[in-house]
């Protein structure tokens, strides 16, 4: 009874006026209504909260690459990627489910552990005579067992109060179905009001079950854009840029050819698999934004990762090769275990300035 006072303390009167029903036993025909007005309601009232998120952290400047950066097993094929997305599936379908009512401590990990980590960038190949740049970068929400809509609400509340030009989410949107992200449309929503768009890519999870064309209809229908093998051309100031988005390397179709058939090179490339980043390069993009590796997850203080995503060790971070630049996020979600150690959940925030 107290919560619902507390809602409707907030100026929703229609929220009042069901939770006066439901107390005073009348009218109980409209109960049901009441309730699901109450939880339509939810999200709009989480999003009214004042979220301050204190945590906030400066990358470390690019660190250069000299393009023979290997590790021995590659990651992104063979038996340990079959392992892990069947892993993947088992926890979240049905092992998990049975455990979250007693063990769901994720919720209070972004609570405490989650940081928005910032960079200044200037690629070399940015177009000249528009104005700075400030790009939101997301990863890896993985919508599903672990994260709560209402905890992702207050953390998409945050970040749009520092005002970003633009928003690219690169992948891993759900964990294990398509599916999963029809209750999160709500809290992702805000996101759409950047002024330069909100855009997304696919990444290998979003290919896990269900169809992929469901999450692009559901973000459309928020506002969030998907790119698939294709760019944008964006204006900003007095200028423009192109933006890009790539299929998954793992389980999409990477189709560079089209990626590039209407307006070029990208400025700004959205893939959600790092280990594209030198096909990129190569294909003289400025800017790279990508996630998948979620900084191993798992990891001992100033240790390597423990899980090992990139082949080519871009694990998180920001690189550069010749003349192009990389930004891997650790993203905000988690897999098989909702937990991170050492490797807290974030959100990137790049200003982009032209080159002086």
């Amino acid at each position: 009874m107290s919560s619902c006072y507390r809602l409707a303390d907030r100026g929703n009167r229609r929220v009042l006026n069901c939770c006066r029903s439901i107390v005073s036993g009348n009218n109980l025909g409209q109960n049901s209504c009441c309730s699901a007005l109450l939880r339509s309601e939810l999200v709009n009232v989480i999003l009214l909260k004042e979220v301050n998120i204190p945590r906030r952290q400066q990358l470390a400047p690019p660190k250069p690459l000299s393009g023979k950066e290997r590790r021995l097993l590659n990651p992104n094929h063979g038996l340990v990627k079959l392992f892990e997305r069947n892993m993947d599936r088992l926890i979240s379908r049905f092992l998990y489910p049975h455990l979250s009512a007693i063990w769901n401590p994720y919720a209070w990990l972004i609570e405490h552990r989650f940081r928005v980590a910032e960079t200044t960038l200037s690629p070399p190949g940015w177009p000249e005579g528009i104005p700075t740049l400030r790009v939101l970068l997301l990863s890896d929400i993985h919508c599903g067992i672990f994260l709560k809509p209402e905890t992702l609400a207050q953390v998409v509340k945050f970040l749009m109060q520092l005002k970003p030009d633009l928003v690219v989410v690169t992948g891993d949107i759900v964990t294990g179905h398509s599916r999963e992200v029809r209750p999160f449309l709500d809290s992702l929503a805000p996101l759409s009001r950047a002024p330069r768009g909100a855009w997304f890519c696919f990444g290998n999870h979003d290919y896990f079950g269900g169809d992929p064309e469901e999450i692009r209809i559901g973000l459309q229908a928020i506002g969030i854009m998907t790119l698939k093998n294709e760019s944008v051309k964006i204006s900003h100031g007095t200028g423009s840029f192109v933006l890009g988005g790539i299929d998954d390397l793992i389980l999409g179709k990477p189709d560079w050819a089209r990626l590039m058939s209407e307006l070029g090179t990208p400025h700004i490339l959205l893939s959600h698999n790092p280990d594209q980043f030198y096909d990129a390069a190569g294909r003289g993009v400025a800017l790279v934004v990508s996630g998948h590796t979620h900084g191993g997850q798992i990891r001992f203080t100033h240790g390597p990762p423990i899980i090992r995503q990139s082949r080519f060790c871009l694990d998180e971070g920001v690189y550069s090769f010749e003349s192009s630049v990389l930004v891997v996020t650790r993203g905000l979600g988690s897999i098989l275990l909702p937990w991170r150690w050492g490797a807290d959940p974030e959100a990137v925030m790049i200003d982009i300035v032209p080159a002086k």
